[in-house]
Parts: structure tokens; C-alpha cells; sequence
């Protein structure tokens, strides 16, 4: 078993934005991570003719987790299957810990496992309190048309509730995130399972798969959190976006700080920043 391995969740819908991140992949990654990739079964053979398989592990999403909703339904609520299939990838028992990055993100410079591990039992967990986009939102809202420290609000404070947590609201994302499968297997055994619960129900009830990770390893401690803060510069509206642009920043400044970068495949190219 792997100590960490690499893993994206894709679609059809998202072959060229993969290709980037494995071309990515094979350049930064100077420990040779384990990279595996999971995609429908219907898209499997597309993903097998357009990225290099000798490289990634390819793998079709059934085989982590079975829906009961047809091929086009699945492509309808993707943004809510991918959180179960993210969240159900400890299931394969291929690893011990899992990086989960998201298609439309992509690596800008050298990595190794000491980036995601604090040490040889204990990776590092995003978790942090999401200031930085606060405070661009909070003078620039008005030109996303929400204020998304609101709703960010709402969703954890929903989930702290079910773990009898007050107090300060942590963000344990944006992607890519760490995830230790222990932490996972242990609330489907001890909180879900019990209760004839399966993830599908907690993400439907709230869909934030980061927050149910990482409050209930809060609640439970089943490994020691080491925080860091996020891992890539992640642009999650276009407004901010263009404001980086404009003011001059590029990759290799970012790289000073960030592992890679991830373009918001709602609004942005299949090309890089």
C-alpha cells in the first residue's frame, strides 16, 4: 500500500484540462507519487486514448463507488456525484493518504512528498480561515454579484452543529486537499454506517465534502492536524482573475508560495494563468 498517492476525478467534460494536470504531473513530481485518475466508465476509453496511461492510473469511478442514476443524469449533478467519489476514493485500499486535486488545476513547480507529509504517519491538513479571498470579496463583491463569506458561513456552521463544535469557522479546502483515508473509513464505520448512512446522505444534507472531513476530524483527532494553509493560488471568480492579471503577477511569482495554480473550469480557458 501506498503511503501517498496523487488523485483526480474527471470527466469528458474535462479531458484537456487533464491533460495539463498530468503533463504537470510528469514534470514536478520529483518523488514519483503514485497518480491515479478516475473517470465514468462510459469515458474510460476517451481517457485512455489521450493521456498517457504507462504514467497514470486510470480507473472508472464504479469502481470506488455505484450510482443508481442514469449516464446523462450523472452528467447533471456532477458537481455533487464528484464530492461522494472523491470523498469514497479511500475505499480502493490503494493508500494510506491521498492529495485529491481537481481537473482544472495544475502543478507550476517541484513537489515530493514532504510537501503533503509532516512526517512518515501524519500528513498535513488544509485548514485555515479563508481570509485572503475575504478580503478580496469583501471590497469586490459587487462585481461577483454575491458575497460568497455568507454561504461559506451557512455550510459549516450546519456541519459544526451535527459535531457539537462552536466557535471559529475553518476552511479545510479549496483543492487540492489531504486526505487521510483513515480519517474517512472512520466516520463511515463509527458515524454513517451505524445509522444506515453512507456519505451520499451527509453530502446531500450539506454538499462540502472538505468540511465533513475535516470537522469531524476535529471532533475525533484519529490523527494529528499539522495545518497548512492552501497548497495552490486558486482563482475562484473571474473578477480576481483579471485583478491578478492586472496587477502583473505571474506563475513564478506565484510559485514562491503555491504548488500549482487552479482556473475555475466555470469561467476560465483550458489554458494556463
Amino acid at each position: 500500500m501506498h503511503k501517498i498517492v496523487l488523485y483526480c476525478k474527471s470527466y469528458r467534460g474535462d479531458l484537456h484540462r487533464v491533460q495539463r494536470l498530468v503533463d504537470s504531473v510528469k514534470k514536478y513530481n520529483k518523488d514519483k507519487i503514485p497518480f491515479y485518475i478516475s473517470v465514468p466508465q462510459i469515458d474510460n476509453q476517451l481517457f485512455k486514448d489521450n493521456i498517457d496511461t504507462d504514467y497514470v492510473n486510470l480507473i472508472n469511478d464504479e469502481e470506488i463507488v455505484q450510482f443508481d442514476f442514469t449516464p446523462e443524469e450523472q452528467v447533471n449533478i456532477g458537481w455533487f456525484l464528484q464530492q461522494i467519489v472523491k470523498s469514497s476514493f479511500w475505499k480502493l485500499d490503494v493508500c494510506e493518504n491521498y492529495v485529491c486535486l481537481d481537473s482544472d488545476s495544475y502543478f507550476i513547480r517541484d513537489f515530493y512528498i514532504s510537501d503533503f507529509m509532516y512526517n512518515d504517519i501524519t500528513p498535513y491538513t488544509v485548514m485555515h480561515e479563508q481570509k485572503e479571498l475575504f478580503e478580496f470579496t469583501s471590497r469586490y463583491h459587487e462585481h461577483i454579484g454575491h458575497d460568497p463569506q455568507i454561504g461559506f458561513g451557512d455550510d459549516r456552521k450546519k456541519v459544526m452543529k451535527m459535531f457539537q463544535r462552536e466557535g471559529r469557522l475553518y476552511d479545510f479546502g479549496p483543492s487540492p486537499t489531504i486526505w487521510s483515508c483513515r480519517v474517512w473509513k472512520l466516520l463511515y464505520e463509527t458515524q454513517l454506517k451505524p445509522q444506515g448512512m453512507d456519505i451520499y446522505d451527509i453530502i446531500k444534507s450539506v454538499p462540502s465534502e472538505f468540511t465533513w472531513y475535516g470537522e469531524f476530524l476535529l471532533k475525533t483527532l484519529p490523527i494529528v492536524i499539522v495545518p497548512v494553509q492552501p497548497l495552490f493560488k486558486v482563482f475562484h471568480f473571474k473578477p480576481q482573475y483579471d485583478f491578478y492579471k492586472q496587477q502583473g503577477y505571474t506563475e513564478e511569482i506565484f510559485s514562491k508560495n503555491y504548488m500549482g495554480i487552479v482556473l475555475q473550469s466555470n469561467f476560465s480557458p483550458t489554458e494556463k494563468y
